[in-house]
């Protein structure tokens, strides 16, 4: 993920349930119907946060860098596929794609890339996309407890949650592990030529098939783990997602989960320019700085199962809202 821009947008709490909306002037807020969470006996939604920390254990020590085209990232596939074998319900296929470091890259040889998809059918038309990158950064040791182990492991958990034998009632879920998200060094970021490279193809591929606009939305989990957990809502995403995750986050009796806006360039923007309505929820001020980024440090010492069940927790509750706003585009 890449970071262009910065402006806070601070959150202020309303109404007896412990709703949030944007101090920043978004008139649509006070519109928006209110959150419709399923509690059982006032808790929060099932989330087996400490087995999700097991699962980023076993990513971080057992297998460790993940990188593109190489042998760890290829034992992940085999693992989330070994995984979702187990569990009810999942079609998952792998979507392969090729590549192309730009020059200047220290890889100068295409790439096999592939995309992990899980697909949970549904009752009604469309598509509930919830995404994660799940290849490293290339960078000697680095085996990102946050970026991307983190919500490669919280879409794992979420598939447990959603796993049974029959269709599940309303629309279909899909489970998006992208690869290729990270740069080839030392060339920097660029959207179209040196990040993202299993988004934008599969985006672009559905594009020509006319199949991209089965997706009524596409939710973008990233660097969610981080111990001191603070979300930004990137600020080109859907207004309506926006809404949905803060007001959500507030009925959970966690409205500081979001701490502000940032304009952040991640594998969701190639779904978003084809007008699929997209979020990107990202923790971009991981240590001091945002120094632990792209470190060494980003390591076990400075995740938590907390984090992982925050956001898990957030994106079980928000489901039936996102589906009640959102449809399939023709």
């Amino acid at each position: 993920m890449h970071a262009i821009r910065t402006s806070l947008c601070f959150i202020a709490l309303f109404g007896s349930l412990g709703l949030s909306h944007l101090s920043c002037g978004d008139t649509q807020a006070r519109a928006q119907t209110a959150i419709e969470i399923n509690l059982k006996n006032g808790q929060a939604p099932s989330f087996d946060e400490e087995r999700a920390f097991e699962d980023l254990r076993y990513l971080c020590e057992e297998i460790g860098p993940r990188r593109i085209g190489t042998k760890g990232l290829q034992r992940t596939t085999a693992w989330l596929q070994e995984q979702m074998a187990d569990l009810d319900g999942w079609e998952v296929s792998l979507d392969k794609f090729l590549a192309k470091p730009p020059p200047g890259a220290r890889r100068k040889a295409d790439v096999n890339g592939v995309n992990v998809l899980a697909r949970r059918k549904g009752t009604q038309p469309g598509e509930i996309w919830i995404c994660s990158h799940y290849d490293t950064y290339d960078l000697p040791g680095f085996v990102g407890a946050n970026d991307a182990g983190s919500s490669t492991v919280v879409l794992q958990e979420l598939a447990r949650q959603w796993a049974g034998k029959e269709k599940r009632e309303g629309q279909s879920i899909v489970l998006a592990w992208f690869d290729g998200e990270e740069r080839f060094p030392p060339i920097p970021w660029q959207d179209f030529t040196n990040s993202t490279f299993g988004s934008q193809d599969l985006a672009e591929r559905m594009f020509e098939a006319d199949t991209i606009g089965n997706i009524s939305a596409l939710i973008l989990l990233d660097m969610i783990g981080d111990a001191k957990l603070g979300v930004l809502k990137e600020s080109s995403s859907d207004h309506t997602l926006k809404r949905i995750m803060e007001r959500t986050a507030g009925a959970l009796g966690d409205p500081n989960l979001f701490v502000g806006q940032r304009d952040i360039q991640d594998d969701h923007i190639h779904f978003r320019r084809r007008n699929v309505p997209s979020i990107n929820l990202i923790d971009f001020n991981f240590g001091p700085g945002n120094a632990y980024w792209h470190t060494l440090e980003d390591n076990l010492d400075h995740v938590s199962a907390e984090s992982l069940g925050r956001i898990g927790r957030l994106i079980l509750a928000a489901l039936p809202s996102v589906e009640r706003e959102f449809s399939p585009r023709e």
